[in-house]
């Protein structure tokens, strides 16, 4: 049984990729600008460490993004080389 690529890495490899980088992007940017803005007013502890884990997680889901369509393969998979200590 071979891999079955997803939607995503087929329009990241497509010749709409730049395009299709732009939009997920800006996905994720709007959802960075809400989770910053519940930071901002004030959580509890519990939900604010919850708040700053899905920060963390949508920056790499975002340079994740960018490597696929940097490396011209689309590929969501194998080795990312995302560096977590920014």
């Amino acid at each position: 049984m071979g891999l079955k690529l997803l939607e995503i890495e087929h329009e990241l490899s497509g010749a709409g990729a730049s395009e299709a980088l732009k939009r997920f992007d800006s996905v994720l940017a709007a959802l960075d600008e809400r989770i910053a803005g519940r930071l901002a007013a004030g959580l509890g502890p519990d939900e604010y460490a919850r708040a700053v884990r899905l920060k963390e997680a949508n920056l790499i889901a975002r340079k994740i993004l960018r490597l696929a369509v940097k490396e011209g393969n689309g590929s969501l998979s194998g080795s990312t080389g995302v560096n977590n200590n920014n």
